[in-house]
């Protein structure tokens, strides 16, 4: 669906600007995945990792990628023998709090109302 989306979504529509907009795109990523880290409900956890599915999703088809290259990728490491410690990565920790700093002076700016519809 998302493959045809991308030649047929209709200008101004959510999708196309995805598609079209690599910051919006990487915004949303980075906003819903710290949502789904953040939620503590089991319904809130699907509803969030739905979101982060379908912007990653979004994401692979933009560039290209089908869900047989992402299975290639986890199926490669499912047979490693030699394991990193899994830790989290130091920059990506400093990117994300830069992005939620920014996106929480945003929602100040707007004030309570605005914030709150987000």
């Amino acid at each position: 669906t998302l493959q045809s989306r991308r030649g047929s979504a209709p200008a101004g529509s959510y999708t196309k600007r995805l598609f079209d907009d690599s910051t919006l795109l990487r915004s949303k990523l980075v906003e819903e995945a710290q949502e789904l880290a953040e939620a503590e409900e089991p319904d809130d956890i699907a509803s969030e990792a739905a979101d982060l599915l379908f912007f990653a999703l979004v994401r692979c088809v933009a560039a290209g990628v089908t869900i047989a290259d992402v299975e290639a990728h986890l199926d490669a490491r499912a047979l490693k023998l030699a394991r990193r410690p899994g830790n989290a990565k130091a920059s990506r920790d400093s990117a994300a709090a830069a992005i939620l700093s920014d996106k929480a002076k945003r929602a100040a700016d707007k004030g309570p109302v605005a914030a709150w519809s987000q």
